[in-house]
């Protein structure tokens, strides 16, 4: 194969533009600010090289640095790209195929809810494959305090957030309901500590599901998805095949949603 003239440099200008996907990808990681020398570390390259990026990059606004420490951090105009990029995203058609995936594994009812100010609206539901027809209707808002879908949603954001969501009087949906604020507190710990929400009868008496959460590009809880289905076939504690099938479906939505923890 002749090799022209071009490839060399297309070669090199490829490499350049991965080089720099990777400069901002490790400043959009970072819990702080980066200097160059830790950056060429992490990175595996020279200072010198990694220098020449920073500087573009700087120029073009996807980063800024600090006039103090000279140390880098992700800039304005990187942070609108990204709101851009997760705006244009559609959850419904994203969880789509793995939904159907986790009902064909599971045969159960699968529900995909978007966390709102005050609970998880249910944005789409896929019947399941048993006699009994159970589902969440879709529009409709399960509260943080009694449902799977809200409390794992609950358990996945900061504890001052939870704090101002769990509320110091909580109305039972049904007897199961946890009302007593510290219990309650105590049960979302244990939640965020495995990953996953089960609510038997908590919502409606016979009815339990098993949630986990998903996570936007940002790492905050932006939905759920969880089967559904009675309480015998949603046992306490679930099935580990169903805990797994669920953790795998929340997985990957997640990554496709931009998540990268």
């Amino acid at each position: 194969m002749t090799m022209t003239a071009d490839e060399p440099q297309t070669s090199e200008m490829i490499q350049s533009v991965a080089l720099a996907l990777r400069v901002l990808e490790a400043l959009a990681k970072a819990d702080g600010d980066i200097g160059v020398t830790e950056l060429a570390a992490a990175l595996g390259t020279t200072k010198s090289r990694i220098h020449r990026h920073l500087r573009t990059l700087v120029t073009l606004g996807y980063i800024s640095q600090s006039e103090e420490t000279e140390r880098y951090r992700i800039g304005a105009r990187l942070i609108a790209l990204g709101r851009a990029a997760a705006g244009s995203v559609d959850l419904t058609s994203v969880a789509l195929p793995h939904m159907r995936n986790l009902r064909d594994l599971t045969g159960q009812a699968v529900s995909l809810g978007q966390v709102e100010a005050f609970g998880i609206r249910i944005l789409n539901t896929l019947p399941g494959k048993m006699q009994i027809e159970v589902g969440v209707r879709p529009g409709s808002l399960l509260g943080f305090v009694n449902s799977a879908q809200g409390k794992v949603a609950l358990a996945a954001m900061p504890q001052e957030r939870q704090q101002e969501l769990i509320p110091q009087t909580i109305a039972p949906a049904t007897q199961y309901t946890i009302t007593d604020p510290s219990e309650l507190r105590a049960h979302i710990a244990q939640i965020a500590a495995r990953g996953w929400a089960t609510a038997p009868n908590e919502t409606m008496l016979g009815l339990n599901a098993l949630a986990c959460p998903i996570f936007g590009a940002d790492g905050e809880p932006v939905a759920t998805v969880a089967i559904v289905s009675l309480t015998q076939y949603i046992e306490t504690p679930p099935d580990p095949g169903q805990i797994e099938a669920v953790r795998q479906a929340a997985a990957r939505i997640s990554a496709e949603l931009g998540y990268t923890g």
